[in-house]
């Protein structure tokens, strides 16, 4: 009786554990149409890490990036703050 108690116990046991080792299942993530959404791996200026993005996000145009960089442009020369002075201390 001992016996069958232990052997039962300890089949459950290992069926518990295998079932937390296997691999979990990851459903494909799917757009509004359905499809498929890709991902990349993208690493942004002045950065050493990537990110992960949608492949669709990635493609910007160089209209567009050329907007962006004169509206960063003109906030810049736009901005009210003085430049900086050097501080003149004893030397």
């Amino acid at each position: 009786m001992h016996l069958i108690r232990t052997l039962s116990a300890s089949v459950l046991l290992i069926v518990a554990l295998a079932a937390c080792v296997a691999p979990a299942k990851v459903p494909e993530e799917k757009d509004a149409n359905g499809k498929k959404i890709e991902y990349v791996y993208y690493t942004p200026t002045g950065t050493s890490i990537p990110i992960r993005v949608r492949k669709d996000q990635l493609k910007t145009s160089d209209q567009e990036k050329a907007a962006e960089d004169r509206v960063l442009e003109q906030a810049q020369l736009s901005s009210t703050s003085p430049p900086p002075q050097a501080v003149n201390g004893p030397h």
